[in-house]
């Protein structure tokens, strides 16, 4: 790059070979700018391509403290699916609560994904437990 527009600077300040100097620059301008902006613009296609091939993404919302009834409305809207992982006796979380969830709020993930809540449930009763 430097030899070429040495080469060219010279051409032109001596004011010999006015068209080697003129082939010269159009070589220069063809390869530092055309080139590069050829480039470039096939770069931001191909990354707009993959951009449009991705799945579409939503935020999941929070949803510990919440009843199950109201959590399934929630991710209903946000385009997410609705497993109840576990039921679990926890003494601090009021039974029907949402106490867990995975992905964690505020996270995002594809449109249809997942997201797994573990409730609180009532105190477990002496003959609901195994010997």
């Amino acid at each position: 790059m430097r030899f070429v527009l040495g080469l060219l600077l010279g051409y032109c300040i001596r004011g010999k070979k006015p068209l080697l100097a003129a082939t010269l620059t159009v070589i220069a301008v063809v390869c530092f700018i055309v080139l590069p902006a050829i480039a470039l613009s096939q770069l931001a296609l191909s990354v707009r391509r993959e951009r449009l091939s991705r799945p579409p993404q939503t935020r999941v919302p929070p949803l510990v403290g919440l009843d199950d009834e109201t959590a399934k409305t929630l991710l209903h809207n946000s385009k997410l699916n609705m497993p109840v992982l576990a039921n679990r006796y926890d003494p601090p979380v009021e039974p029907g609560k949402i106490f867990f969830q995975t992905p964690q709020a505020g996270e995002f993930v594809d449109c249809g994904t997942v997201v797994g809540l573990t409730i609180g449930k009532k105190k477990p009763n002496d003959k609901e437990r195994l010997p």
